[in-house]
């Protein structure tokens, strides 16, 4: 389900999926992600919401936020 090998070992991530508060989903990149406030990042770490990738593969939550 998570990247192994070279893309898991990147630290980091360059894009993340959210929900969006109508139900969708927003897609952002990690300059946009940093940009909202940190209560709702924070939010969307602990309900377990985001879904973090680096170079198109899904990574853990855990090893996106070591970089």
């Amino acid at each position: 389900m998570f990247a192994t090998g070279n893309a898991a070992k990147a630290a980091g991530y360059d894009r993340v999926v959210v929900p969006d508060p109508k139900g969708a989903s927003r897609n952002l990149s990690r300059r946009e992600f940093e940009a909202l406030p940190l209560r709702e990042r924070v939010g969307y770490l602990i309900e377990g919401k985001a879904q973090f990738f680096r170079n198109g593969a899904p990574i853990a939550a855990a090893e996106a936020m070591k970089g």
